[in-house]
């Protein structure tokens, strides 16, 4: 009998304070209750009959799985046609008229990536494929199509065989080449339009190569070997730019057909130079970036091609012309400490890991602030042109519009823009509002020429209607944070505030006088702020040449390179549980007889004195296995009325390793963000839990959001951006759409999670403060701060049906990589002093999948990560349950898990049972 296959190996095996506008809309504040602010229980009260009680709080909207999955793929497609971008359209090339002759030619046009692999893998059921999809409003040429759908099986792709293990990890581009074209085929092609479908796979557990050749000849991978395809490989080509398959097949199709069309399958940005050289021979007419579309996006993809849909997305990323000159690529992928062993040995027994050299220089930050060094005369040699081929935020349209700087006015600590967007073309079609920050330079902190700070994507407009919006934003989120002063600064100076098309495209801007304030305090909880990783900035300071704008010629990231730990003065050792047991902790009560059901919390403020009653009634062994066996969900505890949970994974869906009901596939995180559009995303998130609810899932590991640092990251596909913003906003309204049903999202990888090589191998991780509050953990305090809910429970004196506003976001999950020497679930400056203290998150925060020795349960708890996402079974049971230390500490995080439990659709149906009085 063979061995069963573990998730790592099935996840993998089937392919590979409202911070600028981040809020929307709010629930309000708090119901006013007897049991806000109170201290202690007076009296506890057994109702008995409650028959006459409705705690239906939850009524899902269809009647099964499959009905909610065709509602859901409605959606999807709606989504997909929402991020199309238009990159280039010369000569009008695109719409095409109505029964245009197309030849739909390259790999991906039979063979398209619909989505990522790993956990994010969806149901593929339902794939709609681009013949089917163009046929209803143009005409197909079938001898093209029919050619290749048997020919893509004959050429691998890349793909990801198991989870973690470069083994198994192959690169290929499986391309067809144009010599196996037949004639039939070639002659066929004349005359018409050429739609040649350019695609790039990837997924969880390995990043895209950024060296095809060095992938190939270190035998490394087993399943990536030589053949037609390797022998055509180049030195330094990766796996981000045309290869020469590619390249010819476009330059026969270019000679070839009337127009040449081409649709990026892709979920990250790739050098397309050839595409856009004007007279050159692969120059295309016109060009979609469609992402990855999910199971009907291709439909929506057809319809751009025919003029239903006009193209509104905008770029998530920039798009730079040569990936080995952006700051990240010398520093991202496999640098090891060369004299680590035996630390342990569950995956590997030494340690790597990755220096963040750039700071925020992410993306878009550094490009533009290079372009204003290089004007000024400070950075000789670049040249914005030749660097960049589109900007962040760039997105044509078959339409024109005109936008207006309407007034910048400063209201109340905002700073308020209004803006006016016209449709001055022949047919209907939306924009994107981009507010854009410039703030004065400063000698001791380093800050971007220009950051998104608000922005506001406009409903249709028919030609000839305007639109008139409001960009606002908070003063404080024009601050940088200080690690000197170790606080938020805003220094003085001169702001100017611009409104742009894109990231590099101004069109007007007012200039805001803004005098210094310093920001001690968070905005949300009032508590104190201050340097929460001096660890990990000292050991940039000393041991890292950064990115600096003093002198981005001479700081400008250099290639990583292996050495010992001991050179930057790292001794890393085990976690040591014993240290770590206080004896002065005394033993909480447990086992009492309160008779308080978790039902009686719902709608309860996370501070009420009834849950220490329900925590008392909790026993040991119990928290110990409910803490330590969560595989998508946990078992029922009679003692305190708890129910059975189920949570879903997948952020572009529920993903078939989790539940295999047939639910919906939708585009990527990647595509659903080049549509700018918190409504859009709100509606995706509706529908999707609409499926969770109708299939009894109470939570869902998502969204991720972490950041596009690279693009050879392997999950930026499901990521949103390199701006926190635009990922705080999609996230927040992602979060409150899921709630709407109770459904709790566990926003994933908390935090510095951003390149997938090593990221369970003991992969240190190494950036400012700066770069880590600025960049990294932003998006999630922007959701953090900002998503808000409300939820209906019962008055437990009438039974009446009341509704309390609160936090959205109640759920969290931390990381594999290290940040710093400490692993990121096990850090208590990130899942407690930062996520809690500071921004006031309540809930609870989810370990990733546990598979490994380092994730140490007991670090956990006592960090602030509450529950492992693993099972006793797979990785053994905790340390320590005895101590009157991890005693309390597994009763601090049953608190926190068990009030996300309560408000969420896991109470459907549990009314309260005690009726409670306070002193």
């Amino acid at each position: 009998m063979g061995r069963s296959i573990t998730r790592r190996e099935a996840l993998a095996l089937a392919g590979l304070g409202v911070i600028a506008g981040a809020a929307g809309c709010s629930a309000g504040e708090p119901a006013t209750d007897e049991k806000d602010g109170a201290t202690e229980v007076a009296s506890i009260e057994e109702i008995g009959d409650t028959s006459g009680w409705d705690a239906s709080f939850y009524q899902p909207a269809y009647a099964s799985v499959e009905e909610a999955r065709v509602a859901a793929e409605a959606v999807a497609e709606e989504v997909e046609a929402g991020g199309i971008v238009l990159l280039r359209n010369e000569g009008s090339a695109l719409p095409l008229a109505a029964g245009t002759r197309v030849s739909l030619l390259g790999r991906g046009a039979a063979d398209p990536v619909y989505d990522g692999t790993g956990a994010a893998f969806i149901d593929l059921t339902h794939a709609v494929d681009l013949r089917g999809a163009c046929a209803a409003g143009l005409e197909v040429n079938d001898t093209a199509f029919d050619f290749l759908v048997p020919q893509a099986p004959g050429h691998p792709r890349a793909t990801v065989g198991t989870l973690d293990a470069p083994e198994t990890v192959s690169y290929y581009l499986g391309e067809v080449p144009w010599s196996e074209y037949p004639e039939d085929v070639r002659q066929g092609i004349e005359g018409t339009v050429g739609v040649v479908v350019i695609s790039r796979p990837s997924g969880e557990g390995a990043d895209l190569s950024q060296d095809l050749l060095a992938s190939l000849e270190s035998g490394v991978s087993q399943t990536f070997v030589p053949n037609d395809e390797t022998a055509n490989y180049v030195e330094g080509q990766h796996q981000l730019e045309l290869c020469a398959e590619e390249l010819e097949l476009l330059r026969e199709v270019k000679a070839r057909c009337q127009k040449l069309v081409v649709l990026l399958n892709v979920a990250t940005t790739m050098e397309v130079g050839p595409l856009v050289e004007p007279g050159g021979p692969c120059e295309a007419d016109a060009i979609l970036e469609i992402g990855f579309p999910g199971e009907s996006g291709l439909r929506a993809v057809a319809r751009a091609l025919a003029g239903e849909v006009n193209p509104s997305g905008h770029t998530c990323d920039l798009w730079a012309a040569d990936l080995s000159a952006t700051p990240s690529f010398n520093n991202f992928g496999d640098h090891t400490y060369t004299d680590v062993t035996d630390y342990y040995t569950s995956i590997g027994s030494g340690a790597h890991f990755v220096e963040y050299a750039e700071g925020i220089y992410v993306g878009y930050r550094y490009y533009e602030t290079a372009a204003v060094e290089a004007a000024a005369g400070n950075y000789p040699g670049f040249d914005y042109d030749a660097a960049v081929t589109f900007p962040f935020g760039f997105g044509l349209s078959y339409t024109s519009f005109k936008r207006e700087l309407l007034d910048v006015r400063r209201e109340d600590g905002d700073v308020v823009a209004s803006v006016r967007v016209s449709n001055e073309g022949q047919v209907a079609g939306r924009d994107v509002a981009q507010l854009y920050s410039t703030p004065p330079t400063s000698l001791s902190v380093e800050k971007s020429a220009v950051s998104l700070v608000a922005f506001s994507k406009t409903d249709e407009l028919a030609p000839g209607q305007s639109a008139e919006l409001e960009l606002r934003v908070h003063e404080r989120d024009l601050a940088s944070w200080d690690v000197a002063a170790g606080c938020w600064v805003l220094d003085a100076g001169k702001y100017v505030l611009s409104l742009r098309s894109d990231s590099h495209t101004v069109i007007d801007q007012r200039e805001l006088s803004l005098g210094e304030k310093r920001f001690q305090t968070d905005s949300a909880t009032g508590n104190p702020v201050k340097n929460r990783f001096d660890d990990v900035t000292d050991y940039m300071d000393a041991y890292v040449t950064q990115l600096s704008r003093a002198d981005f010629a001479g700081t400008f990231p250099a290639p990583a390179q292996d050495k010992t730990a001991a050179s930057v003065g790292l001794a890393l050792e085990e976690y040591d549980v014993a240290e770590h047991v206080d004896p002065s902790d005394e033993m909480p009560l447990t086992r009492e007889k309160n008779g308080i059901s978790l039902s009686d919390l719902r709608g309860r403020p996370m501070d009420d004195p009834l849950w220490e009653k329900l925590l008392d009634q909790l026993g040991t062994n119990v928290m110990t296995i409910i803490l330590n066996n969560h595989d998508h969900g946990t078992d029922s505890v009679d003692s305190v009325g708890k129910p059975r949970t189920f949570e879903g994974d997948g952020p572009a869906g529920i993903g078939i390793f989790v539940d295999d009901g047939g639910h919906c596939g939708f585009p990527s995180e990647y595509a659903v963000a080049q549509s700018w559009d918190r409504d859009l995303v709100r509606r995706m998130g509706e529908a999707m839990a609409d499926e969770m609810l109708v299939t009894g899932m109470n939570g869902w590991h998502a969204p991720a959001m972490n950041t596009h640092r690279s693009p050879f990251g392997g999950r930026d596909f499901e990521y949103y951006s390199e701006d926190p913003l635009l990922a705080g906003a999609l996230g927040t309204a992602m979060v409150e759409a899921v709630f709407s049903r109770g459904i709790y999202a566990q926003m994933k990888h908390f935090c510095l999670n951003d390149q997938d090589t090593n990221r369970s191998a003991h992969l240190l991780t190494w950036a400012s403060e700066q770069a880590i509050r600025e960049i990294y953990a932003r998006p999630f305090e922007i959701v953090v701060k900002n998503a808000r809910g409300s939820i209906d429970y019962l008055d437990d004196q009438t039974g009446e049906r009341k509704t309390r506003g609160m936090s959205a976001a109640i759920a969290v999950m931390s990381s594999y990589n290290y940040v710093g020497s400490t692993w990121a679930g096990g850090s208590k400056a990130l899942c407690t002093e930062l996520l809690r203290d500071e921004w006031g998150f309540e809930g609870h925060v989810v370990s990733d999948w546990s598979l490994y020795d380092y994730t140490n349960k007991n670090q956990a708890f006592y960090a602030g990560t509450d529950v492992n996402l693993t099972t006793t079974l797979t990785t053994g049971q905790m340390q320590d349950a005895e101590s009157a230390t991890a005693v309390k500490a597994m009763r601090r995080c049953m608190h926190h898990y068990l009030y996300s439990i309560a408000n969420s659709n896991a109470m459907n149906g549990k009314p309260p049972t005690v009726r409670v009085t306070y002193k």
